[in-house]
């Protein structure tokens, strides 16, 4: 009868290591004295999560690091290490945490996660960059520290690489590593100080898929080789220059155009040339928070002879989304989010033959369309009216509501009632 109250224990070694990874450090040595059974599993645990956060007084500290270090030195010699992560930068002294990850080195760990926020931390354990059994390698440091890349490294088998709130050391630091990584597929660099540098160069071939966010400084120019490259994100954060070559093989692109523009830069050249680098996609996600829709400016918006799935989420005043659809022929799907769109949208009609605005994909392709956040505003009941009397072929028309229920079941009534030249339609309002 015992043995079916503790069905916990009856698990395979499998399961219940599984089950006591997720748990803090300090918990997983004390599952030890829960029977004998248990005595020792926590020596052949391979994800290891050690994270100063866990500690509620800096007075403990001292205990902590030799729980920690106790820990290490107990589990079994031939047990490798899948994951290893370290956050620390609240109690844990700097000295020890190279010995940590030489630690985690010397056991073929998989996937390094290193969360290090100790002011002016720069001596990195230079092992991270020569470790061959590394596949996943996630790197956020201190807003102050200065990552330096040494000039000879080898991650053979690295697939997957994050960098985070960090100071490059100079220009050739961020390509050094990523071109030196021969079997790299994804790449972030998100919120890293870039001030100091004149270019920031990303040059890769066998990457698939490139993350850039909140870069601090605007003096910089970025430069993308990524011929196998097929998703690109990219948070506006300023820049002089954009230069993206050869992104042929690119499937999905989301750009996001923060709500102000750096009054210092001319951002039109880097409009074109992001407009240009992209416009080779099949699914665009594009954000526009900004007043002025500089990248939806005629003449900077190149033909998207690929694309048919376009996401557009609009802030300020409604943007010339339909220049984007003009220059977009095999558009098959349009989702558009209103969910921070405001007033001072010009009315679409201003005098001249509305057909000869039309574009061609709306009236011919496009068979799917989705409004979200739809508050049945003035402005939005008119792109609705619009769309719904030219795209001929639709099939789908999905519009999803917000705001108060009354309003809802009033705009919901006034859509259905809207007439559609397509005879296919099906209106479906949530």
């Amino acid at each position: 009868r015992d043995k079916d109250l503790d069905r916990l224990s009856g698990l395979p070694d499998k399961v219940l290591l599984q089950i006591i990874s997720l748990l803090p450090l300090k918990e997983i040595v004390r599952t030890s004295l829960l029977a004998i059974r248990w005595k020792d599993l926590f020596s052949l645990v391979s994800d290891i999560n050690i994270d100063d956060n866990n500690v509620i007084r800096k007075s403990l500290g001292n205990g902590y690091m030799n729980i920690v270090e106790r820990f290490l030195f107990s589990r079994k010699r031939d047990v490798g290490i899948d994951k290893f992560r370290l956050k620390c930068g609240k109690i844990v002294d700097p000295f020890r945490i190279n010995g940590w990850i030489q630690y985690a080195l010397g056991y073929h760990v998989k996937e390094l996660d290193l969360t290090i926020g100790i002011k002016g931390f720069n001596e990195l354990n230079f092992g991270v960059f020569t470790c061959k059994t590394l596949v996943i390698l996630r790197l956020s440091m201190d807003k102050g520290s200065i990552l330096s890349v040494p000039t000879y490294f080898r991650l053979p088998n690295l697939k997957v690489l994050h960098l985070g709130l960090m100071k490059c050391s100079d220009d050739g630091s961020v390509d050094r590593l990523v071109s030196g990584c021969i079997s790299l597929e994804e790449l972030h660099l998100r919120n890293c100080e870039v001030s100091n540098l004149n270019k920031l160069r990303v040059c890769n071939a066998t990457l698939k898929k490139l993350f850039l966010s909140g870069f601090m400084g605007t003096d910089h120019e970025i430069e993308i080789i990524t011929p196998n490259l097929v998703h690109f994100s990219y948070y506006y954060s300023g820049t002089k220059g954009f230069s993206l070559i050869n992104l042929n093989s690119l499937s999905e692109a989301r750009i996001y155009i923060g709500p102000y523009l750096f009054s210092t830069v001319d951002f039109a050249p880097t409009a074109t040339a992001l407009m240009n680098g992209i416009s080779q996609a099949r699914s665009l996600y594009l954000t526009l928070y900004s007043s002025k829709p500089i990248l939806l400016t005629p003449g900077l918006v190149p033909q998207f002879p690929n694309l048919t799935y376009l996401n557009l989420e609009m802030g300020g005043c409604l943007p010339e989304w339909k220049i984007l659809l003009a220059n977009s022929p095999c558009l098959d799907t349009l989702a558009l989010d209103f969910e921070f769109s405001g007033s001072g949208l010009e009315s679409h009609n201003n005098g001249r033959d509305e057909t000869e605005k039309v574009p061609g994909c709306l009236m011919y392709k496009v068979k799917t369309i989705k409004l979200l956040s739809f508050q049945g505003k003035p402005f939005e009941s008119q792109v609705v009216e619009y769309l719904l009397k030219n795209a001929k072929v639709l099939e789908r028309f999905t519009v999803r509501l917000s705001g108060k229920k009354r309003l809802r079941t009033k705009i919901s009534k006034e859509v259905r009632a809207l007439s559609r030249v397509s005879k296919k339609c099906q209106v479906t309002i949530i």
